[in-house]
């Protein structure tokens, strides 16, 4: 892997916290000033591996229901984002600073593609951005939870001779999809490459204030 570190942009009024557990998909209790708090969690994947009682967080005040919103957890001395709302403002800054797409003219997003909303189209062409947060032996994985969406999507990626931007929010040499929690998603994902559907997984570093792009990872074997 090439590594450029490249500051992408900051997180700004964060604040430190411990976290206790995760109530449901969404609300997660956290200690702060030795009060405990409710905080949004924006990441519909399961977290198992982060979200750990008595793990270090990062959060923000909130402007919606819950008062606080975890946007970092502390696993091995990494920072690792996880909050997804964050993945579309950080893919735009990376398709930005890749030379394949140095020719892009125009990109909208949010875009209907057949059956799904597709985060971006560049030119004629779609994109779908993941955000990957378990990784195993040095390997990112993509889904840890299983995504029915998330296989709609690669089916419309596919259909469109579109493009999959996997951001990688943990130190990993290679990305492959998680065949053991979603064989599904696994199988699409390995047929999109069998047709020569472009994948491409972005090393994405976060030390705590600023987000930076690292560089290109490799694809495994799938």
């Amino acid at each position: 892997m090439i590594s450029n570190h490249i500051i992408l942009f900051k997180i700004n009024n964060l604040q430190k916290g411990i976290f206790l557990n995760r109530q449901n998909r969404f609300v997660g209790e956290i200690k702060f000033r030795d009060k405990i708090e409710l905080a949004h969690i924006h990441d519909p994947g399961r977290l198992k591996e982060l979200l750990i009682k008595g793990a270090q967080i990062l959060f923000t005040t909130s402007n919606g229901k819950l008062k606080y919103y975890i946007k970092a957890i502390k696993k091995n001395n990494e920072w690792i984002l996880i909050d997804s709302a964050l993945h579309s403002k950080i893919a735009l800054k990376v398709i930005k600073l890749l030379p394949e797409f140095s020719n892009v003219r125009q990109i909208k997003k949010e875009v209907q593609i057949g059956k799904s909303r597709i985060d971006f189209l560049l030119d004629d062409i779609p994109l779908e951005v993941k955000g990957a947060s378990l990784v195993k032996n040095k390997i990112a994985l993509f889904p840890d939870a299983p995504t029915k969406r998330g296989k709609r999507h690669v089916e419309e990626i596919i259909r469109h001779n579109g493009i999959l931007l996997f951001l990688i929010f943990r130190k990993a040499e290679k990305f492959c999809p998680n065949q053991e929690t979603d064989p599904e998603f696994a199988s699409k994902l390995s047929e999109a490459r069998s047709k020569g559907i472009k994948i491409i997984p972005i090393q994405i570093n976060f030390d705590g204030e600023t987000i930076y792009y690292i560089g290109k990872i490799e694809l495994a074997d799938f």
